[in-house]
């Protein structure tokens, strides 16, 4: 039995299993979506504006598969006894999985006539309703973070040269990164973090595991180390951490249970991929595996198809996500292999190294069960600087940390933290073409190695390769009807974001090559704002125009 492994220099967090008994928690395979009262000619029901507008940005179709389960089968389900409780429903894969704890009732869910089959996936004693909770905060493209001082963590971000990559003025801005983790412990409580509720980089927290209400900010604190990995902007004397994507955007989606390893936390998992889809979340970054659940499975189980896990994270690259995945920590284990979905096609499987570039000997090894380079990528998981918090219950304080630590958990955030500044650099490729570029950019691209696979990306080299290759192929508004109006257009010494609602907006202006030339995260209550583009070169810029609810527009305009 595995679960999350984090060794760190100044703390150890073991992980614990109870002893699985006779299955009450099934996975229930429906046969289709037939008379669905969703439709793929409106997404709208069942995707947020900014999924919509990404898709339509890069041509994504809206297929069958992005129809939600039938509420009819899910009713008829649960009609069956009020001991049945539903805990995680993907669309993707068109199953509902759910607690019964009785084997009559199981086999009345088998005789519906929409079920397919019915798969055992865990035990659960105690068992409560999966609550979702949405918190939304005004957002703002202001942090404030030292251009040049990185503190202890600038090796990790050296390594991949994203110093560079940031004083060129990408560092996440209006970026949506969705974590899926097993809980950030005092997240909300760290002085650390304080800035990203005030400046609204903090867009939401979901809980998709039961026993655990509505509040990500309990259980465990390895989501709390990973995010800091990402988002922190600490400058202070020798307590100095900037992350990796410091003005990025983030979701809190909690798909792991601590206290458990079951087959169960993969449906968990394929629910927190989709979430982030509906959500438009740019980036998934997920420091979590699964390997052979006490016996159950091998190695060949690594081939990308056999977990649903991994078949999910292939979809979610698909539909529009860099999708980057922690290899495991079991390269001095007996099971040496990476986890899943770590095994599934078109994401980033991220190893382990140091700052010096040397593998760490407990990152897992590929490739997957069939051949495929695995890892992909690796980045540095060995020494990372996070920070820890723990609370102190005499005193009742929280007290924070920035310490020392090693796993692919930490790895897997270093590198999907500055995915999402190149990505952000260059808005004119899509998800497969940006994780393209970042194997392209490795170190050993040319001879990859079960170890490292393509090796350490170079993301400025990355950026500098690809900056002028291709136009943005963007509308000239994601809406039929454009809420917010920009003129003259063409404009030469001014240009005028008219913005009629008075509603709080984010403006963020940038050209074909991706440089952003203006920012304001605080437009709300004026009619209009004047631009003095004066100074700005000749041609075709666009203004990306985000709502505080999450809806945006991109708007195409022109610099004579």
């Amino acid at each position: 039995m595995r679960k999350i492994v984090i060794f760190l220099l100044l703390f150890f967090v073991a992980a614990f299993g109870k002893a699985q008994t006779e299955a009450n928690c099934f996975r229930v395979y429906l046969h289709d979506k037939a008379e669905s009262p969703f439709s793929v000619e409106r997404p709208q029901d069942f995707l947020s504006h900014r999924a919509i507008e990404k898709r339509s940005r890069f041509g994504i179709a809206v297929l069958e598969e992005d129809l939600p389960v039938n509420p009819s089968y899910r009713s008829g389900i649960v009609a069956i006894s009020d001991s049945i409780r539903i805990l995680s429903v993907s669309k993707w894969m068109n199953t509902v999985t759910v607690y019964c704890p009785e084997e009559a009732d199981l086999q009345s869910i088998m005789e519906l006539p929409f079920v397919d089959s019915i798969r055992a996936v865990g035990f659960y004693q105690g068992m409560v309703d999966r609550v979702l909770h949405y918190q939304h905060h005004e957002s703002s493209l202001e942090v404030g973070v030292n251009d040049t001082l990185y503190g202890v963590g600038e090796p990790q971000i050296a390594l991949h040269n994203g110093q560079l990559l940031h004083a060129e003025g990408y560092r996440g801005e209006g970026m949506l990164i969705a974590m899926l983790d097993a809980g950030w412990t005092g997240f909300d409580e760290s002085s650390y973090f304080q800035q990203l509720y005030e400046n609204g980089q903090i867009w939401g927290t979901y809980n998709l595991v039961p026993g655990f209400g509505n509040d990500v900010y309990c259980g465990h604190s390895h989501g709390t180390s990973c995010a800091s990995i990402i988002l922190s902007s600490i400058i202070s004397g020798w307590d100095t951490l900037v992350g990796t994507a410091p003005k990025a955007n983030m979701v809190f989606i909690r798909t792991e249970d601590p206290d458990y390893e079951q087959l169960i936390e993969e449906d968990f998992w394929v629910n927190g991929a989709e979430l982030a889809d509906s959500l438009g979340a740019d980036v998934i970054t997920s420091s979590l595996g699964y390997t052979d659940f006490d016996g159950q499975f091998d190695y060949s189980s690594c081939d990308g198809i056999t977990s649903l896990a991994s078949r999910a994270a292939t979809k979610a690259a698909h539909k529009g996500m860099v999708v980057c995945i922690a290899a495991g920590n079991d390269g001095a284990n007996e099971w040496h292999k990476l986890s899943r979905p770590a095994d599934a096609e078109d994401v980033l499987c991220v190893g382990a190294v140091n700052a010096d570039s040397i593998y760490a000997p407990f990152s897992s090894c590929g490739p997957s069960f069939g051949g495929r380079v695995k890892p992909d990528v690796a980045s540095c998981g060995w020494n990372t600087f996070v920070v820890y918090i723990w609370n102190d219950d005499e005193n009742q304080e929280w007290h924070d940390y920035i310490v020392s630590g090693n796993g692919t958990s930490f790895a897997t955030p270093d590198l999907a933290g500055l995915a999402t500044c190149l990505w952000q650099a260059l808005p004119q490729l899509n998800s497969l073409e940006v994780m393209q570029i970042i194997r392209e950019a490795g170190h050993q691209f040319a001879t990859p190695d079960t170890l490292l696979g393509y090796g350490i990306p170079n993301f400025y080299q990355a950026w500098l390769d690809h900056r002028t290759d291709t136009v943005i192929s963007v509308q000239e508004s994601y809406l039929p009807h454009s809420t917010f109006h920009l003129y003259p257009n063409p404009c030469q010494s001014t240009l005028t974001i008219e913005n009629p609602d008075g509603v709080h907006i984010n403006i963020c202006i940038y050209d074909l090559m991706g440089r952003v030339m203006y920012a304001d995260g605080d437009f709300s209550g004026e009619g209009e704002r004047v631009l003095n583009t004066g100074n700005w070169p000749s041609g075709v810029y666009f203004a990306r125009i985000q709502r505080r609810t999450g809806n945006a527009e991109i708007l195409k305009f022109v610099r004579e």
